[in-house]
Formats: structure tokens, sequence, C-alpha cells
């Protein structure tokens, strides 16, 4: 195997990583109607800010024409949404020379095994990262939060009837509520229920993406961010507006094969390391609190997503959390 392998199964790798996720993305976006969004991006530093003017409460007020008098003034504020770059990277993975040799199978086949493979699971990693900020997010903010986990005989499951108790939150309102982000669970307490379906418009990995006849799409994954365990475990369900979710891949993508002797046999690894920034509509990261480079548990603290949004309405959405 010569050096121009080891460039062979980096390219074939690389490239069949990008160019499943990329045909993959396309495909989710798509389906689940813009309300998860994963897309590309070239976000610099730890963060990413974008400003816009605050909402002015009370802008319209009513007026004695035969009056006089002080009027308390209001300020045009700017608000900043904030999303965090989260860095990834994979773990060493052994591919020996002397193995593929051994099979009698080239380094293109390695490289497009591991890139799809890789494609699949970042694509998961990004979806559930952005399920986990969901969850937390708006599960903070108790206007839009149905909870029927407490309930007894078949109330504690979910049921159209507590689907359109949870789009009631948003009042008039409730027709921006465009998707559902859910697990199986849930959907298989729908379809005990005689909801039948047949649309099934996306399929990649893991992740479905179903339609129900009220023109809202159900987005099925088992994340486990979607999940508190416990007694009983419960399930939190997404009722989601357009762009409520970003996952923005930052396109610094780096992979290096490395060979090492001293061993019994030769060895070969390969490894890769890539970032992408995640946001959700109505919070923004706290800097302070969050920090840079978040693990799990701190993207996933609900302290560290500040709600910036004054109406419930203006948020990602909302969320049912049942048994």
């Amino acid at each position: 195997m010569a050096l121009s392998d080891l460039q062979v199964f980096s390219e074939y790798a690389y490239s069949s990583m990008t160019e499943v996720q990329d045909q993959a993305i396309q495909k989710f976006n798509e389906a689940s109607q813009g309300t998860v969004i994963l897309r590309s991006a070239s976000n610099q530093g730890d963060y990413s800010d974008t400003a816009f003017w605050k909402k002015i409460s009370g802008l319209v007020r009513r007026r004695n024409a035969y009056g006089a008098g002080t009027v308390t003034e209001k300020v045009l504020e700017h608000l900043l949404a904030t999303s965090v770059k989260v860095a990834a990277g994979t773990p060493p993975v052994r591919i020996d020379p002397g193995m593929m040799k051994w099979i009698q199978r080239s380094p293109e086949e390695a490289g497009a095994t591991v890139g799809q493979q890789l494609a699949e699971d970042s694509l998961a990693d990004m979806l559930n990262t952005a399920c986990l900020v969901g969850r937390v997010a708006i599960g903070s903010v108790t206007g839009v939060v149905n909870d029927i986990s407490a309930g007894t005989g078949g109330a504690e499951k979910t049921s159209l009837g507590s689907l359109n108790t949870t789009v009631a939150k948003f009042g008039d309102r409730a027709q921006a509520i465009q998707a559902w982000l859910m697990h199986s669970t849930p959907l298989f307490d729908l379809y005990g229920q005689a909801l039948t379906n047949a649309n099934q418009l996306f399929v990649f990995g893991n992740v479905q993406v179903r339609q129900d006849g009220f023109g809202r799409v159900f987005v099925v994954t088992d994340s486990p961010n979607l999940v508190v365990a416990g007694t009983p475990t419960k399930y939190h369900t997404l009722g989601l507006t357009a762009g409520a979710l970003v996952v923005e891949q930052n396109g610094d993508f780096t992979d290096n094969v490395e060979t090492k002797n001293g061993d019994e046999n030769i060895i070969r690894t390969y490894q890769a390391e890539w970032s992408y920034n995640v946001g959700i509509k109505g919070f923004a990261w706290d800097k302070t609190n969050g920090g840079h480079s978040p693990n799990n548990a701190a993207i996933g603290g609900a302290g560290n997503w500040d709600r910036y949004s004054t109406s419930i309405k203006d948020l990602a959405g909302v969320v049912q959390i049942s048994q």
C-alpha cells in the first residue's frame, strides 16, 4: 500500500461523508418543513450573535385630547440571539494496512465505509443536540408546557386531543406550529388510537418523518434527548415553528491518517474533527454561565439558555410531556 493509498483513503472518507450528509440534510430540511434546519455556515469564534430590534410593548396608548402632562417614554432596544459552537470528533479508527491486504480489499472501500457511517452518526449527533436544546429551553417556559404525565387511565399518553391542547398554548398563533419532533413511543400511542398514516416522506438512518392529517408533520427519531428516564419515564414531544432549531456546520472538517511501527503489526488509524453551531428561536446562549466549547451537560442546562422573546408566541414552540 503506497503513500498515495493513504491519501485515497482520507479523500474517500471525506467525500463520502460530505456527499451522503449533504443529500440527507437537504431532504431533512424539506421534509421537516423547515422547523429543524441543518445548514452550512462559517461561524468564527465560540459563538454567533445576531442583533435585532426588541418589540416595543405598549407602543400604542390612549391619548386624552383635552389633557396635559408628561407621558412615560419607551426605549428602542437591541436583542442578541446567540448560538454556541459545539466541537465534535471521532476516536481513532484503526484500519491496519495488513488487514486490508489480508482480505484483499481496497483503501477506497474502507474510506467510503467510514465516510458513510460518519455521515449518519454526525447527522444523528446534530439532531440529538438540537433535541436536547429544544427540550430544555422550551421546557423552561411554563406557559408553553403541557404536562400530562401525571394522568391515569390513558390520559397520561399522547393523543390527538393532548397535542391539540399543547398547540393551544400558542393561542391565535397556533397555526405557526408546523411540525412535531417526537420519540416513536408517543407516535405509537397515536397509532394505537387508530391514527392511520401512509405518507412516509423521508428515511435516513434512525430518523423518520411522517405527516398526519392536520398539515403538521411528525419528525420521529428515538433520540435519547427526548426521553427523561425515571418512574415513570417521560417523553417530550416538541411542537415547533419555522426555524425553531438551527444547526450550522462550520465547514472546518479536518481528518488525519497516522501510521506507526513498533507493534507486532503496522498500526494505522484514522481520526477526524469538526464543529457546528446550535441555536434556538427565542433564546440566547448564556456566554457567562454556559461558557465555550460546551459538553452535553452544559448544552442541556436550562439555565444556559436565556429567553429573550417577550411573548411566548415568539418562542420556538411548545412541548408536551407524556408517559
